[in-house]
């Protein structure tokens, strides 16, 4: 049966903050005559997430699936391909999507249709202690929140929409050929991932869309205490920049092929470090020459990588 709208919501070993999830859904209020379906892929789950999802079945149309291999990117793409909606709406298991959410989104669409993709919003709720100001500066998205203002309007082309609250038709996702496994979060993964909303909606502008702003298509997100250190927007960090390395050294990494990481990489990760070793000597808090040094790590481990490969 085809649908209007298809809600995706991947999810993993996350059963409590899922309940709350599915419940704030069910409060959204839906646009009259409109066609949807809460498409819920479960990633390999080993808790109560089945049980959570009985007892919602009676108040959300929820067509569950399955997805045995690991990674959110591969959910992702399961959710999308099961789904059956013109316009699909993806959040996360811990975040709790306003009550206009859907109705935003469907009216966006309806007035822009195949030309936009869409985004909104996302506010922090902290399971912990909220972290200082200085933190919460150079910390990502995902642990500070997302807002681009109260209006809505056009993202600049290197701005990108928190994948925990975007929008996209169906089939524009389709002609991108989805989301790039080997980018993103995997559980079990030895390495942080990043990057896969980035790079799909880097994607769908080649094929001529723009991301729309809608800062009525809110959501609240659950941020546990252990993503609130120094380590996690670390490992952030160090993953953004294996990412950027792909994106902005593609040729500096192509012409170094069969030979070695520049000197300047390792000069900038070396200074990066002693400030950050000094700013601790000094007793200062030290985040940006931290993450620096990290995201220095994560470009010449990627720089690095590419070479390998080439050699091979």
């Amino acid at each position: 049966m085809v649908m209007d709208i298809s809600v995706v919501v991947c999810t993993w070993n996350n059963a409590r903050q899922l309940a709350v999830t599915l419940n704030a859904i069910a409060n959204c209020k839906i646009p009259v005559s409109v066609k949807w379906e809460l498409v819920l892929v479960n990633n390999n789950c080993t808790d109560d997430t089945d049980i959570v999802v009985q007892k919602f079945r009676n108040q959300l149309p929820i067509k569950y699936i399955e997805e045995p291999h690991q990674g959110l990117s591969r959910a992702r793409n399961a959710g999308v391909q099961s789904a059956s909606g013109k316009l699909v709406i993806f959040t996360d298991d811990d975040v709790k999507p306003c009550r206009e959410w859907i109705t935003n989104y469907w009216l966006a669409y309806k007035e822009r249709q195949s030309m936009c993709f869409f985004g909104g919003p996302l506010k922090s709720e902290f399971e912990g202690r909220k972290p200082d100001e200085d933190f919460l500066e150079v910390a990502p998205g995902s642990v500070k929140g997302y807002s681009r203002g109260k209006h809505p309007k056009q993202l600049d082309s290197e701005d990108f929409f928190l994948a925990a609250n975007w929008a996209c038709p169906l089939e524009m996702l389709e002609m991108t050929g989805g989301f790039n496994v080997d980018k993103g979060l995997n559980a079990s993964s030895q390495r942080v991932r990043a990057g896969e909303e980035d790079d799909l909606m880097r994607r769908l502008r080649k094929l001529g869309m723009t991301g729309w702003y809608l800062p009525g298509a809110w959501g609240t997100h659950v941020v546990p205490e252990h993503k609130c250190n120094l380590r996690h927007i670390g490992d952030r960090s160090e993953a953004y920049g294996v990412e950027m390395a792909k994106e902005r050294y593609k040729s500096l990494i192509e012409s170094l092929a069969m030979r070695r990481v520049p000197y300047w990489m390792y000069k900038r990760a070396f200074v990066a470090w002693v400030r950050w070793i000094g700013s601790k000597l000094l007793r200062r808090k030290g985040y940006r020459e931290y993450l620096k040094w990290r995201q220095m790590k994560g470009i010449i481990f990627s720089v690095s990588e590419e070479i390998g490969k080439a050699k091979n």
